[in-house]
């Protein structure tokens, strides 16, 4: 039986750092890719939730309106649930989450092509991720939410302050983004 290897180890001189408008692209598009699967399964589990309001009109007609909304508790423990099992596999055995893929990056150790351990992957996802745990125990969701675009903020403003573009995340983790250079074979074949 033979073993099958995520991606053939290549030379350093086939990958340069991503950058950071790459990057940030990346992690938007598996943001929304999250987001989604989020409010797919909090409607099948239930997590929605109706707020009814009923108007009388200036005539006496009275109408009622719906409106639905994603209880925080339920969105911030979905989402620290689906990345983690998201991402930290894809960095461990695919060496790039979806959107990584797609636009063409990778994450490595930073001492080589190598990809991250388990543990690594997973100090990375904490660091990128973890303040959605914060959001499970919290009633302050909306706190939470300027805390967490304050926190993504300082990783963007980090990692463009870094020579290698390594954000707060990867030198905890010990990982770098790269992407492939022009001209050289592709790690995806």
């Amino acid at each position: 039986m033979t073993q099958v290897h995520a991606a053939a180890p290549i030379g350093r001189e086939a990958w340069e750092v991503a950058s950071t408008g790459r990057r940030s692209a990346a992690w938007l598009v598996d943001l929304v890719l999250l987001f989604v699967l989020v409010s797919v399964v909090a409607v099948v589990l239930g997590g929605w939730h109706a707020t009814t309001r009923t108007m009388i009109n200036d005539d006496g007609s009275t109408w009622t309106a719906s409106t639905y909304y994603l209880d925080p508790v339920w969105s911030y423990s979905l989402l620290a649930l689906f990345s983690a099992i998201y991402a930290i596999p894809m960095w461990r055995i695919r060496g790039a989450t979806v959107g990584q893929r797609l636009l063409g990056l990778r994450v490595v150790d930073v001492s080589g092509p190598e990809l991250l351990s388990w543990f690594r992957a997973a100090v990375r996802w904490l660091a990128l991720f973890g303040w959605a745990f914060v959001g499970v125990a919290s009633d302050l969701a909306n706190v939470l939410t300027v805390v967490a675009a304050l926190w993504l903020v300082g990783l963007l403003a980090s990692q463009m302050r870094d020579d290698g573009r390594q954000g707060v995340h990867d030198r905890l983790a010990r990982s770098l983004v790269v992407r492939r250079r022009r001209g050289m074979p592709s790690a995806w074949t």
